[in-house]
């Protein structure tokens, strides 16, 4: 099979995920009733006791034959019974304004809701393009995004290893509130359920940056750990080039069909051992065995430190499934190596696992972390049977990362990465050939002269 160089283009510009913070607006509180003065209160005794007095005196002194003394009676009642009214007006306007305070933070709080979902799209989308879906990797290979991460990025060793729910990239700060029984009690609910149901986005891209860890333990279900892990080194081998990258595997006879499909991954090629099929492919039986043929390169690193700066060597990735497993004590297992993590679904490395790295559990198709005794469940795991990392290994396996550094990031004059003899002389797609166009007659310096390659200018 014939090999490209694949020469990369300068990354394209990554969707931005949005962030800051956005502070809610406390709920109305409810109207406070005023006490009133205590002499309209007394008011309506005294009207009373005026009007029987005056009913008492019209009857004593004769003049209640008169029908028109009988009007004064009946006008102080009336009276009465306004005043009486107009100091109830004071409770219906109370609720009025609640009302309308009601209505008015239902409103902010459903423009806000617009808000937040605009927000939920474009983090949705940032993390979906840093981390697609790994039934599309296949799709990737040979296009501008093939190999796109470099160890300068701030995304360089992320891996994706299933979908679970993440903080809203803008952070919601409840507001200071006042005692809850002095709040308008149906803006305070609808608060607090808006907080709970947009604080958390659901089903995001999960992700792990391997170069904060020097191992993974994996346990639980051994085939979904197997299927996860395939689309973990899946997509490591298409977004990262296996000039910053490689990949080793250690398995034993009954697990070496489980991992036969990395042969084809240019990150497992040696750079120095050959086998007949030509460049050895780093797929060992044991860790004493990976150990020796990897000693050059595992002996210049130093030991593993949490947030060290990356040196300039490439990330190695190791996963064990099986093989001979050494009991001697090395660094590599014990105390980690920089820019080294080991993917362990052998039980080989729990103890660095433990104090430097990552213990995860697989069952039921999820994934947890394990804290102390208990398991938090965070994700739900990806999976990638052996067909399909098979289709994505073969899609890159004719690929080869530029021999010299100064080829890479080479592209042609209309921004496209140059990477075979066919991008060279314009027929990028042979199928769009334009004849026509490509067989016009050349004269001077361009007649019988052919690209053979790409340098700097």
């Amino acid at each position: 099979m014939s090999t490209v160089r694949f020469v990369r283009s300068a990354r394209r510009e990554v969707p931005r995920s949005p962030g800051g913070e956005v502070v809610l607006q406390p709920p109305p509180p409810v109207p406070r009733a005023v006490p009133g003065n205590l002499l309209m209160k007394l008011m309506p005794l005294v009207m009373v006791a005026a009007m029987v007095g005056m009913v008492a005196l019209m009857f004593t002194s004769g003049a209640a034959a008169n029908p028109m003394m009988l009007m004064f009676p009946a006008m102080m009642l009336m009276s009465m019974v306004g005043m009486l009214a107009g100091g109830g007006k004071s409770g219906g306007a109370r609720t009025a304004e609640a009302n309308e305070d009601r209505k008015d933070y239902l409103r902010y709080l459903d423009q806000l809701r617009r808000d937040v979902a605009d927000t939920e799209r474009d983090q949705r989308r940032a993390l979906e393009w840093s981390h697609p879906d790994p039934g599309t990797l296949w799709s990737t290979a040979g296009t501008h995004r093939m190999w796109e991460r470099r160890p300068q990025d701030a995304d360089f060793a992320h891996v994706r290893v299933g979908l679970g729910d993440q903080r809203l990239a803008t952070r919601l700060v409840p507001p200071e509130t006042g005692p809850v029984e002095e709040l308008e009690p149906v803006s305070a609910v609808s608060l607090r359920r808006f907080v709970r149901a947009h604080s958390v986005v659901a089903e995001l891209p999960i992700a792990v940056s391997l170069r904060g860890f020097a191992a993974l333990s994996i346990a639980g279900d051994r085939d979904a750990a197997r299927a996860m892990v395939r689309s973990m080194v899946a997509y490591l081998c298409t977004f990262h080039g296996p000039d910053h990258l490689a990949v080793a595997v250690v398995c034993g006879p009954d697990t070496v069909e489980q991992w036969e499909w990395t042969k084809w991954l240019p990150h497992t090629q040696h750079d120095v051992l050959r086998d007949g099929a030509g460049s050895a492919r780093m797929i060992f039986g044991s860790v004493l065995e990976l150990e020796s043929a990897l000693g050059d390169v595992l002996s210049m690193r130093n030991r593993f430190a949490r947030g060290a700066v990356n040196s300039g060597v490439t990330q190695l990735v190791i996963v064990v499934d099986g093989g001979l497993v050494a009991n001697r004590s090395t660094d590599l297992t014990d105390t980690g190596l920089d820019s080294v993590t080991i993917v362990d679904l052998s039980g080989l490395c729990t103890r660095l696992a433990a104090s430097r790295g990552l213990q995860l559990v697989v069952e039921n198709g999820s994934i947890g972390a394990v804290s102390g005794t208990a398991v938090e469940v965070f994700a739900v795991a990806d999976a990638m049977s052996t067909t399909e990392a098979h289709a994505v290994a073969r899609r890159l396996s004719p690929y080869r990362a530029p021999s010299s550094p100064s080829a890479v990031d080479t592209v042609t004059d209309d921004g496209a990465a140059v990477s075979g003899w066919n991008s060279l002389v314009g027929i990028a797609d042979v199928g769009a050939l334009d004849t026509d166009r490509a067989w016009t007659v050349r004269r001077g310096r361009d007649r019988l002269r052919v690209p053979i390659g790409v340098a700097p200018d």
